[in-house]
């Protein structure tokens, strides 16, 4: 089984890519209104996202619920709102053991990974 023609993959990448780009915006977004928001509030969050380690933390926070919020409202909205959150309004395909296991069933693509091995 070899690899999958581009235009299969290119679905799954853009649903992995987009999301992240949309997460990092919100993260920007989000830092950026820091000094606007009232009292400490601002000053408090803004050394807490200070660390690095805190803020790849929020970021991949809103990469999750980014992609989370627009999977799940994805069958109520058209397709070209889900192609601008999402990337693509065509759900991945993933060729290979995946097509095995979905034709063959689990047990067979088991046997056929420890004949390989």
């Amino acid at each position: 089984m070899g690899t999958p023609p581009i235009a299969e993959r290119v679905p799954g990448y853009l649903r992995t890519y987009v999301p992240v780009l949309w997460g990092a915006v919100v993260a920007v977004v989000l830092r950026g209104l820091l000094p606007h928001l009232p009292g400490d509030v601002g000053t408090a969050l803004g050394d807490w996202l200070s660390s690095e380690a805190t803020l790849a933390l929020v970021t991949t926070a809103a990469i999750a619920a980014w992609y989370a919020l627009w999977r799940w409202a994805e069958p109520h909205i058209p397709d070209w709102l889900t192609r601008l959150v999402l990337g693509s309004a065509q759900t991945p395909f993933y060729g290979g053991r995946h097509r095995a296991a979905a034709s063959t069933g689990y047990a067979s693509v088991t046997a056929e990974a420890r004949h390989q091995a």
